[in-house]
């Protein structure tokens, strides 16, 4: 069996949901994620959020996504590889200019506020205690969902299609919820 036949069989089986198949997929690409992960990670801070984090999330989004459907066309191990590598360097991308709005912010008002959209995109098993305890105080089903999924790194119009409602709709609870998160932050710091 060819190198390109397996990797395609082990991406139609991951689409059924074979965890064995991804497993081999995660063995053939993670070093190669991991490498192309710390060449594009070097000018950021790597404290909370390093290579390894990036390439798990990475992998962890292409097998969700093609477990629902999503990529029918992808077909063989040079699409899957181009794949990875866009997903990855948007993941990077999207933590740098956290990491950017994080410093702006701080150095503008001496503290750090809260943007959901600005958020590094994570697996739900990497959200922090703090990222919980941010959520516990929306008290509210529909606004946690939207969280978490902003949180995993979908965009609006995604999260909009997984909840059935309207971009706009989306949009209006991220506004919410950057409004209890404020809030929140500005009664600890009236207490401190």
């Amino acid at each position: 069996m060819s190198r390109d036949a397996s990797v395609t069989m082990w991406i139609n089986a991951v689409r059924q949901g074979d965890a064995s198949a991804a497993e081999h997929l995660w063995r053939r690409y993670f070093q190669q994620l991991m490498a192309q992960a710390r060449v594009r990670m070097t000018n950021v801070d790597r404290s909370g959020y390093d290579e390894e984090d990036a390439a798990i999330s990475t992998f962890h989004i292409l097998c969700s996504k093609l477990q629902e459907g999503h990529y029918a066309s992808l077909s063989d191990r040079d699409e899957l590889w181009q794949l990875m590598l866009t997903v990855l360097i948007r993941k990077v991308g999207r933590r740098v200019k956290y990491q950017q709005a994080s410093k702006r912010s701080s150095a503008r008002t001496g503290q750090v506020g809260f943007s959901v959209d600005e958020l590094p995109a994570a697996t739900s098993d990497e959200i922090s205690e703090e990222c919980f305890e941010l959520i516990a105080l929306l008290n509210d089903s529909n606004l946690e969902q939207v969280a978490l999924l902003k949180f995993e790194g979908y965009t609006n119009e995604e999260i909009a299609a997984k909840l059935n409602r309207t971009r706009r709709t989306i949009q209006r609870m991220l506004n919410l919820i950057r409004s209890l998160w404020q809030e929140a932050l500005d009664r600890d710091q009236s207490t401190e």
